[in-house]
């Protein structure tokens, strides 16, 4: 049962697509990818000659994880802070897991590590979606799109299909290698911003989400 108000406001956008003007988002993120830095660098060469594409800087890589799909200010305190606390129970309730960051894939729209395996990921990713919907009226929780995914690099929302999209999946394949293993052992509450060609995406820390031992 939910416990607030509901958040208000014009319908959220589809993934890739520019917010409303002035919207932030609540986020929960996989951001502890100090060993996915050097394999987001061995890609670089192949992301450039991907025309249209722009990299994601190392300090903002991450793996979505789950969403609160409407503007981030419709969210009060008093809901904000329950939010934080039920997300930190289901957390818990997780256990760190190994998960395997990579290879590369070229989608329309990005160049992104693929993660493996899906299960514990899976099982974080509906944690979270479950805990938005049971604090912030409205279903505005959404999974992370897809699969779990660390983007390498965004196409603008200007920006046109790319005819060699093919070709640089197979550049993509021959760096090795072009993957890494790391143990996720928490997760954070971010606010993000989009940039105004929805190219880019910063984040402000809100809080740490701990899994369990």
């Amino acid at each position: 049962m939910n416990t607030s108000a509901p958040a208000t406001g014009p319908k959220a956008p589809n993934s890739g697509q520019r917010w409303p003007e002035g919207w932030t988002k609540l986020h929960v993120y996989l951001t502890d990818l100090d060993q996915v830095k050097a394999v987001a660098e061995s890609y670089r060469g192949v992301i450039d000659l991907a025309a249209g594409d722009k990299h994601v800087p190392h300090e903002w890589l991450h793996a979505t994880v789950a969403s609160v799909e409407c503007d981030a200010a419709s969210i009060d305190g008093p809901t904000r802070e329950k939010l934080i606390g039920r997300l930190r129970e289901k957390t818990a309730e997780i256990k760190a897991f190994p998960l395997t960051i990579g290879p590369a894939l070229a989608a329309t729209g990005a160049i992104m590590l693929d993660t493996f395996p899906d299960t514990e990921f899976r099982r974080l990713v509906n944690a979270c979606v479950d805990a938005v919907n049971e604090i912030v009226e409205g279903d505005h929780g959404r999974p992370c799109g897809g699969p779990g995914h660390v983007s390498l690099s965004y196409r603008s929302a200007d920006t046109g299909a790319d005819p060699r999209r093919g070709a640089i999946q197979n550049k993509l394949r021959d760096v090795r290698p072009g993957r890494t293993e790391i143990t996720v052992s928490g997760v954070d509450l971010v606010r993000v911003i989009q940039s105004a060609d929805a190219s880019t995406y910063t984040w402000e820390h809100i809080a740490r989400l701990p899994l369990g031992e």
